[in-house]
């Protein structure tokens, strides 16, 4: 009997214990893409509707920018096309501009609350998972093959409870844009994204030899007079900062900060101290300076800049001489540095179709999001819009090769990084908290740079702990 009853006790122990096994880290409560054991209802090919009809299309954009204006441009392209080759039963899609996300998510979710939301809408990536229970699953839309194409680094938003959300159309990386003409006045090798890409385990580009450059530049002879620094940045990259030393954040589902203590305090010491040594301006000094840093950069004035991949076009055509078609100085584009890892992010947006609408309706959303991501189309607003193509198959086409070969190199670089997603078994957080603890985090972690540096790396850590904490708790699903 003593035998019976102690291996009753043994078991049941044995079942605690399997309980409060944790999943390894590199699963992801959101579940994965390639679920192999899921058969998906897949959506036809081809022409999908057999009678006339018009969607809505939610745009976050202006009209007027020049994202608005391509995107504008190319839905006229998709319903002149529709007429042309499908007269009887055209698609035809009707484009609204919301002028903003913040916008966006006040219309859609007061739309999905009467029905009145549009079949497809452009969303900013940290607001994806608020539309998880009424997006279209992107599975049932492409095949593993087709989504195997997407570069690994745009798919960082895909997977919120065991849906893929959005596609991933209006992407962008925070990057570090270079004026590799004044950095090499240093004498200091800068290495290309094709040398750490091949080698990243062995690459110097770390943050300690991001240091020692802008050092160098801060030390030039002419350096005082001309105003001139390494770098420029609105603040403390943080995403970037915490996955090269092999931590996230926040925990996957964002509902906690899941960093070190002691990593973020270092973090914060190293921006601290370099802006307290006059090596980058003072971010929070001067309240245009997030208007300033641009124009300043273009005008040779910084060795290096942080500033999302969707500016690069612009930037890279201000720099061309219009009657001579010079350059005023070589402009290049590289990855955060590393402490272990390299890490790319991505910003931007994506699309999303909406499932409370009836089938013809979501076959006609579904042919026009084809039809947008076909790779002619991804290169035709690339181009012209600034942000990144995120397919393979877009960037093997002869126009995207024609168009980064002869008239901006440095977007074809960007997307050389893309490869480099969370490491160590990390996954990006996504959750309906995200992005609040997101602007908290960047406003709160600028108390290292207030106050003439008084302020403690480990106080500022501490406040922006608490803080997000609670943001991330109280708006936790």
């Amino acid at each position: 009997m003593k035998k019976i009853i102690s291996s009753f006790i043994a078991l049941l122990l044995l079942l605690v214990l399997v309980g409060c096994i944790q999943p390894t880290s590199n699963e992801s409560p959101n579940g994965e893409i390639f679920d192999e054991t899921k058969t998906w209802e897949m959506y036809g090919e081809g022409h999908l509707v057999s009678r006339p009809i018009e969607i809505d299309y939610w745009h976050a954009n202006s009209a007027l920018d020049i994202q608005g204006k391509t995107m504008a441009r190319m839905v006229e392209e998709f319903n002149a096309y529709q007429q042309e080759t499908y007269p009887d039963s055209p698609i035809t899609v009707k484009l609204t501009f919301t002028n903003g996300y913040i916008p966006m998510n006040q219309k859609l979710q007061a739309g999905l609350l009467g029905n009145t939301n549009p079949e497809i809408a452009m969303v900013g990536v940290s607001s994806m998972a608020l539309y998880h229970s009424s997006a279209i699953d992107m599975r049932e839309i492409f095949t593993y093959d087709e989504i195997r194409d997407i570069f690994p680094g745009f798919l960082q938003f895909a997977m919120y409870r065991d849906k893929f959300v959005a596609y991933p159309y209006f992407a962008a990386s925070n990057v570090m844009v270079l004026n590799r003409t004044l950095l090499n006045r240093t004498g200091m090798h800068i290495p290309t994204v094709d040398e750490i890409v091949a080698d990243p385990e062995n690459s110097i580009w770390t943050w300690d030899y991001l240091r020692e450059v802008i050092e160098a530049v801060r030390a030039l002879p002419d350096a005082k007079e001309k105003n001139l620094y390494g770098l420029a940045t609105n603040g403390i990259p943080l995403y970037e900062s915490f996955f090269s030393y092999g931590e996230a954040p926040y925990d996957p589902s964002a509902t906690k900060t899941a960093f070190k203590r002691d990593t973020a305090i270092k973090i914060f010491k190293y921006w601290q101290d370099m802006a307290k040594d006059d090596l980058f301006e003072n971010p929070v000094i001067d309240p245009q300076h997030h208007n300033q840093i641009k124009g300043k950069y273009i005008n040779g004035q910084y060795g290096i800049m942080i500033a999302s991949s969707s500016m690069v076009l612009d930037m890279h055509n201000s720099l061309k001489d219009p009657e001579t078609g010079e350059f005023s100085f070589e402009a290049d584009v590289l990855p955060h540095p590393k402490q272990k890892y390299f890490y790319s992010n991505h910003s931007g947006g994506g699309l999303i179709l909406f499932n409370n609408k009836n089938q013809t309706r979501r076959s006609a959303a579904v042919e026009f999001l084809r039809w947008l991501q076909a790779p002619e189309q991804q290169v035709e607003f690339s181009t012209n819009a600034g942000y990144l193509i995120t397919t393979y198959s877009a960037r093997a086409t002869q126009a995207w090769k024609d168009f980064t070969q002869n008239v901006n190199p440095t977007m074809d670089e960007v997307l050389k990084m893309m490869e480099f997603v969370p490491q160590a078994g990390l996954r990006l957080p996504i959750g309906r908290a995200k992005g609040l603890a997101d602007d908290d985090f960047g406003k709160y972690s600028k108390g290292i740079f207030y106050e003439n540096f008084k302020r403690t790396p480990a106080d500022v850590v501490d406040e922006c702990m608490r803080r997000v904490n609670q943001v991330l708790d109280e708006n936790k699903e």
